[in-house]
């Protein structure tokens, strides 16, 4: 091979390693699409619009484009981004409780740890005990306290008894000895109507609904260890001496299991910038729901250990399906 040749080849190997690094910083190349397994306007489909909001300074100018693929309680959605191509430019937001839950009771072509590496958390949403304004219940004790000395006596609506606030319903009911009669609607805000039209004594839903109805219902208290950021006078059962269980649904960014990892830190070093910027925070108080940030690491964790503590009472309520 003639000098001039053997140059030319080295510059162009040169070029190429110096070409390399620059085009693997520049990801996304392209706009980003995260996936809702749910329908506009709901508590999952607001946090994705409030990211999207915020999120091309965070993503080489590019947009965070939101798509909807509502149906079959968001399984679907996560099996469309399971298969996507992992380059972490297809990314789901998963309702976690939710997410679990749907694929425990039901044969689901996807699964929630063995399909998905966690981006990060960016907010979750918490059941809360609720009761009409004109209920003699003024709070969570002498609710429990009632139910106890009048077995099968109160009725009680939840979203569906498989949904996330359904679990969480019959948790706490279990976990506090109280016989009484869940009434599953189809959805939160028919589970709330139910409570509004006096059809049911009390109700476990996500606390968030109590935005724009404190008129009409009360919340009696938070099934959840710490207080939520926009009802800060709610009291937690702990803090009333109420046991309950921890069920509850962490907002997860989720990409496909063969992303590579060195994406998904980026994705999540995006994900910390966006959550903690002050419009993102602004959008969700004024939709009633949390901002809270946690690592990939860190949910990938919390997220197991909860599933962990899940899995008995999905067994329990398959067992009780099973006997009936």
């Amino acid at each position: 091979m003639a000098l001039k040749q053997i140059f030319a080849a080295g510059a162009a190997v040169l070029a190429a390693v110096a070409i390399a690094p620059a085009q693997a910083a520049e990801f996304p190349s392209k706009p980003l699409t995260v996936v809702v397994g749910f329908g506009a306007g709901g508590g999952t489909d607001s946090y994705a619009r409030a990211l999207a909001s915020v999120a091309p300074e965070y993503i080489n100018m590019q947009p965070l484009i939101v798509v909807n693929k509502p149906g079959g309680s968001g399984v679907p959605a996560a099996k469309f981004v399971a298969d996507a191509k992992p380059d972490g430019h297809t990314i789901y937001l998963a309702s976690g409780g939710s997410f679990y839950f749907s694929t425990k009771f039901r044969k689901a072509p996807v699964d929630p740890i063995a399909d998905f590496k966690i981006v990060c958390m960016v907010g979750r949403l918490l059941p809360g005990l609720f009761v009409h304004q004109d209920s003699e219940f003024k709070d969570a004790k002498q609710l429990v306290d009632y139910a106890k000395a009048n077995p099968g006596k109160l009725r009680f609506s939840t979203p569906g008894r498989t949904s996330t606030w359904g679990i969480a319903g019959l948790a706490f009911v279990g976990r506090n000895g109280i016989k009484a009669q869940d009434v599953p609607a189809k959805g939160g805000a028919p589970a709330r109507g139910l409570l509004i039209g006096k059809q049911v004594d009390f109700s476990v839903i996500g606390v968030h609904l109590i935005n724009g109805f404190q008129d009409q219902i009360r919340v009696l208290g938070l099934i959840f260890p710490e207080r939520d950021p926009n009802n800060k006078k709610v009291p937690t059962m702990q803090e009333q001496g109420i046991p309950s269980t921890e069920v509850f649904t962490p907002m997860m960014l989720m990409v496909p299991k063969a992303t590579p990892d060195a994406t998904v830190v980026k994705l999540d070093g995006a994900c910390k910038q966006m959550t903690a910027h002050k419009a993102y925070g602004k959008l969700l108080k004024k939709a009633g729901l949390p901002a809270k940030y946690l690592s990939g690491p860190d949910a990938t964790a919390y997220y197991n250990k909860l599933t962990a503590t899940w899995s008995p009472i999905v067994d329990e309520l398959k067992s009780k399906k099973k006997k009936k």
